[in-house]
C-alpha cells in the first residue's frame, strides 16, 4: 500500500518493549481509533503526532498502521492539553488535576509550565507542595523527552534512553551526562557498547585520536575478547584488535594503553617471555583459580585409612580403567575422568558414589545447568544440584546478588563431583573453588572435545593441559554404545574420520543432502514439526530439537523458530508480542538471562502456559520440580523460541532426536568440536540435513575456538 501521512493524538499502549517498539492506540481527527505499530515508545500520551506509514492488515488485529516515521506535535486545543497532563508521564497530574490546571491558564497551561513555574501555585486547590511535585515532574518529563529525542536523532535504541535516565537521576541530568562524559555509558548502562558510545561522541565533535576514546576502545577491545571466551589478550594483539576498531596508529594506541594500566584499569603481565593484558576482574578470577587449585592439591590431607569396600553382591562389571579411575579419587585431590559417549563415565562415576558412600563420606554431586543436573542425579540416584544453587545464590545483605557460599561460608561435603566440567566458565569456577571446604577432593568429569564453556576460559581443557590433576580417560566404547551409529559416528568425528554414511541407513544416524539453504529450512522444519514426531511417537516440542550452528540465516535459529512456531502452534491462537516475537500458549522458549529474582537462568527451558494483558506465564523445570514463573511484559524480552537453537546452547543436554542443518553460510561456524558437540546431543536419532562439503569443513578445521588463556602456564609455575 501507499505511504500516507496521518494526525491523530496517542490514547493507550496495548503492546510497550524494552526495545523501542510499541503498539499505540490512536484517535484519528475524524474520530475514529487505528493500531500505530513501530518503535514509538517514547511517544507521551494524550500528545497530537503526525505519523507517516502504510497500513496493513493483520489477520486478527484488522487494520493497523505501520509507523515509518513521526513528529509529535504540542497539542494546541484545550482538551488536548487537558488529555496530554492526564496521561500518566506526570507523578501528581491525574485528569481532574489537569482539568483544574487548564481551566486556570487555558491555551497558556504548557507555555506557563516551562517558563514560569512558579505560577502552577496559584490554581485553586492546589497546595504549595502539591504544586512543587508537579512542576518537577514536568520539569523531568520533558528532559526525558529531551533526552529521547536526542537518541532518536542519532539513531540509538529508545529503551537505553529510559536505562540512562534512570540511572543518573532524571532527564536532565543524564542529557548532560550523555554529552559530557559519552563512554562512561559504557560501564553503566547494560546495552550501551563502545560503537554506541563512539556514535554519540563523534556526533558531539570528539577528536577521532581524543584519548578517552581511545581508552574506551582499548577497554571495549578486551571486553569483546572476554565474550569471545577469552580470558585475556597478548599485548601485541590487544593492540592490533584496536588499531582495526579505530583505524589510528600503534604508538597512540599503546600510550593510551600505558594509562590503562598505570592507573589499574587493566592488568599488564610477563609470563614466559611474552607481555600478557587483562580486564583487572579477568586476572583476579585467572589468579584465583591457580591459588585455590593450588591449595586444594598441597594440603589436602591423606585417606590412607580408607579400605577397598566390600564388592556388592549384584553390580555393575566395570573394565580395569574404570577401577582405576574409580579408585583414583580417594587417593588424589584432585582428578579428571573423561572420555566420548558410550566410554562408561557414568558408570565410573556412579561406582564412585557408592564407594564414598560406604566409606561414610559425603559427596555432593553438581553441574553447570540444570538438565545436566537432573540426569547426574538420575543416573546416580542421588541429589544433584546445579551449581549457582549449591552455591546459594541469591540477593545478599549488601542488595546485590551473589553467591552466599564462599570463603568465609564453605560448602560442607567430602567429595565433590562436576559433571559436565567442560561447559564451567573460569568466574564460576572461581566461585565454586572459593566455597570448598579445606581437605575436599574434586572430581571434574567431562569430555574436553566438546564446545568450550559459553562464558571465558576453558577450564577443564587448561586443568588437563597444566599436569596438576590426575587424568583418566576412557576410551573402549561399550558394545552396547558401540551399536549406535550415532556413537561410532562422533567417535569418527573426534579422530578426524569421515563417517560411512552408507551404513547409517535403517540406523539411527541419516544424512539427508541437500545444498539449498531455502531447501534445507524447509526439510528441517518439515522434520522436526511433522515427519519425525509421526516416526517416533515424539511431542515435536519435548521429543526433537533442532540444533543449528548460527542464529542468522535461513538456516539459522531465528528463522527456524519463528517457521517452527508457526507450523507447531495454530497462529490463530492469542499471542503476545514482545519486539519481533510473538509467544503464544504452547510455546517452547528458553531464557538466556540469569535472573536471580525469579530462580531461571540462562539456558532454561520453558513452556508458555498463560498469556496475560501484560506479560505471560512459564512453566520452567522437570517434572516433579516444575514451577510457574510469571513475566512481566518488560522482561520478556530475555526469552527467545526455543525450537532450534545453537549447539552451544544445546551443551549439557541430551534429546531423543536432533536434527542438525549443516550449510556453507554458517562456514564461519564449522568446526570439528562444534560437529561434535551437537552430534553427541542425540540419544535415539540423529539427523542431518544439509552440505557434504560443510561437513566436511567442519571435519578439517580442528580448534578454531582457541582461547587466550594463561592458566596452564600459572598452574605449571606454581605447581
Amino acid at each position: 500500500m501507499a505511504t500516507v501521512q496521518v494526525r491523530g493524538t496517542a490514547e493507550q499502549f496495548l503492546v510497550l518493549s524494552d526495545r523501542g517498539y510499541a503498539v499505540l492506540r490512536v484517535r484519528l481527527a475524524n474520530g475514529e481509533t487505528v493500531r500505530a505499530v513501530g518503535r514509538i515508545s517514547d511517544i507521551a500520551l494524550g500528545s497530537e503526532c503526525e505519523f507517516v506509514g502504510r497500513y496493513q492488515f493483520h489477520a486478527e488485529y484488522g487494520r493497523e498502521f505501520h509507523v515509518e516515521s513521526y513528529r509529535a506535535q504540542v497539542p494546541t486545543s484545550l482538551l488536548g492539553i487537558e488529555r496530554f497532563l492526564a496521561s500518566g508521564r506526570f507523578k501528581g497530574i491525574g485528569p481532574k488535576t489537569a482539568k483544574r490546571i487548564v481551566e486556570h491558564f487555558a491555551e497558556k497551561t504548557l507555555d506557563i509550565l516551562r517558563e514560569q513555574p512558579e505560577e502552577i501555585a496559584k490554581v485553586p486547590g492546589l497546595t504549595a507542595k502539591r504544586a512543587k511535585a508537579i512542576v518537577t515532574a514536568f520539569a523531568e518529563q520533558e528532559g526525558v523527552a529531551k533526552l529521547g529525542a536526542f537518541f532518536r536523532a542519532h539513531g540509538l535504541p529508545l529503551h537505553l534512553a529510559d536505562k540512562v535516565a534512570a540511572k543518573f537521576g532524571g532527564g536532565r541530568q543524564a542529557l548532560d551526562m550523555v554529552m559530557d562524559h559519552p563512554f562512561q555509558l559504557i560501564e553503566e548502562i547494560t546495552g550501551i557498547g563502545f560503537k554506541t558510545a563512539d556514535g554519540i561522541a563523534r556526533a558531539l565533535g570528539m577528536k577521532l585520536n581524543d584519548p578517552d576514546r581511545l581508552r574506551a576502545a582499548l577497554l571495549y577491545t578486551l571486553s569483546q575478547a572476554v565474550d569471545e571466551g577469552h580470558m585475556g589478550l597478548p599485548h601485541a594483539e590487544w593492540i592490533v584488535r584496536t588499531e582495526k576498531l579505530l583505524s589510528l596508529p600503534k604508538e597512540e594506541l599503546a600510550a593510551a594503553g600505558g594509562h590503562l594500566i598505570a592507573n589499574g584499569r587493566v592488568v599488564l603481565e610477563q609470563m614466559n617471555g611474552e607481555l600478557f593484558v587483562y580486564l583487572l576482574s579477568m586476572y583476579r578470577v585467572e589468579t584465583k583459580i591457580a591459588l585455590r587449585l593450588r591449595e586444594l592439591v598441597q594440603t589436602a590431607a591423606a585417606w590412607d585409612d580408607l579400605e577397598t569396600p566390600a564388592p556388592k553382591a549384584v553390580g555393575e562389571i566395570l573394565t580395569p580403567l574404570q577401577r582405576q579411575a574409580a579408585r583414583a579419587i580417594f587417593t588424589y585431590p584432585l582428578v579428571v575422568l573423561t572420555g566420548g559417549p558410550g566410554t562408561g563415565k557414568t558408570t565410573t562415576v556412579r561406582k564412585v558414589v557408592e564407594d564414598a558412600q560406604q566409606y561414610g563420606l559425603r559427596v555432593v554431586l553438581c553441574a553447570p545447568t540444570g538438565r545436566a543436573a537432573k540426569r547426574l542425579a538420575d543416573s546416580t540416584g542421588q541429589v544433584a544440584l546445579t551449581i549457582h544453587r549449591l552455591l546459594e545464590v541469591g540477593q545478599q545483605g549488601n542488595g546485590h546478588y551473589g553467591f552466599a557460599r564462599n570463603r568465609g561460608n564453605r560448602v560442607e561435603g567430602d567429595v565433590f563431583i562436576i559433571d559436565e566440567a567442560s561447559m564451567v566458565d573460569a568466574p564460576l569456577f572461581s566461585h565454586l573453588l572459593d566455597a570448598l571446604p579445606d581437605g575436599a577432593r574434586l572430581l571434574l568429569v567431562g569430555d574436553p572435545w566438546q564446545l568450550p564453556s559459553v562464558g571465558p576460559g576453558q577450564v577443564l581443557r587448561d586443568v588437563i593441559a597444566s599436569g596438576m590433576a590426575v587424568v583418566h580417560e576412557l576410551q573402549l566404547v561399550f558394545r552396547q554404545a558401540e551399536q549406535s551409529a550415532i556413537t561410532r559416528a562422533a567417535h569418527e568425528v573426534r579422530k578426524g574420520k569421515f563417517p560411512d554414511f552408507e551404513k547409517s541407513n535403517e540406523s539411527d544416524y541419516y544424512f539427508i543432502q541437500e545444498e539449498d539453504p531455502k531447501q534445507v529450512a524447509a526439510l528441517v522444519v518439515d522434520l522436526a514439526a511433522r515427519r519425525l514426531p509421526s516416526y517416533l511417537a515424539l511431542d515435536a516440542r519435548t521429543g526433537i530439537q533442532v540444533l543449528a550452528p548460527m542464529r542468522k540465516g535461513y538456516c539459522g535459529t531465528e528463522r527456524l523458530n519463528e517457521a517452527l512456531s508457526k507450523r507447531i502452534l495454530s497462529e490463530t491462537s492469542r499471542g503476545l508480542q514482545v519486539g519481533p516475537r510473538v509467544f503464544r500458549v504452547g510455546d517452547k522458549v528458553m531464557n538466556i538471562k540469569n535472573d536471580y529474582e525469579r530462580d531461571i537462568y540462562n539456558g532454561d527451558i520453558g513452556f508458555v502456559t498463560r498469556i496475560q494483558e501484560e506479560g505471560l506465564t512459564l512453566r520452567v523445570g522437570f517434572s516433579e520440580e516444575a514451577r510457574e514463573v510469571e513475566l512481566a511484559r518488560a522482561d520478556c524480552g530475555q526469552l527467545i523460541h526455543a525450537y532450534a537453537v545453537s549447539v552451544h546452547k544445546s551443551q549439557g543436554s541430551e534429546y531423543p532426536c536432533v536434527v542438525l542443518p549443516l550449510v556453507r553460510e554458517h562456514a564461519v561456524m564449522l568446526y570439528r568440536q562444534l560437529l561434535y558437540t551437537a552430534m553427541t546431543r542425540a540419544k535415539l536419532l540423529l539427523v542431518i540435513v544439509g552440505s557434504l562439503q560443510a561437513f566436511e569443513l567442519a571435519l578439517r578445521r580442528v580448534d578454531a575456538a582457541k582461547r587466550f588463556t594463561r592458566l596452564v602456564d600459572r598452574l605449571q609455575a606454581e605447581s
